[in-house]
């Protein structure tokens, strides 16, 4: 009987470690890939609105605005957040062809020079002409 017993509660311990086993893997490799989701969707939705309304600025005035938050933020007015998700203000690009946008992404350091930030988010548009 306590063979029978004691058999049963091995079975049990088995399974909860397998369980566990299971549960930390989920935790580790494939959650991670799906919680920024959000995040990036968020961020794509800004930098798209951000541009319409660059975009509409250059097409009054001819002339992009200088890239300083306050400067932008008298563009936007308020209609769209000049901080990415994760807390960080956007950068600004401008060229006579277009512009760009950068988030920094989830680890908040923008990538600097030839270094490509592989967490950092861009938006761009050329305004050439197509011929």
């Amino acid at each position: 009987m306590i063979k029978n017993i004691l058999s049963g509660v091995n079975s049990f311990v088995n399974r909860l470690a397998f369980a566990i086993v299971l549960i930390l893997i989920f935790a580790i490799f494939i959650y991670p890939l799906f919680s920024g989701g959000k995040e990036v969707k968020r961020v794509e939705n800004q930098m798209e609105k951000i541009g319409t309304a660059l975009e509409s600025y250059y097409a009054e005035k001819g002339s992009w605005p200088s890239s300083g938050p306050s400067n932008i933020g008298v563009i936007l007015k308020d209609s769209v957040s000049q901080k990415d998700p994760w807390g960080k203000e956007y950068r600004y690009f401008f060229s006579n062809d277009g512009y760009a946008i950068q988030s920094s992404g989830p680890d908040k350091v923008f990538a600097e020079g030839q270094k490509f930030g592989k967490d950092d988010h861009w938006y761009s548009k050329s305004l050439r002409q197509k011929r």
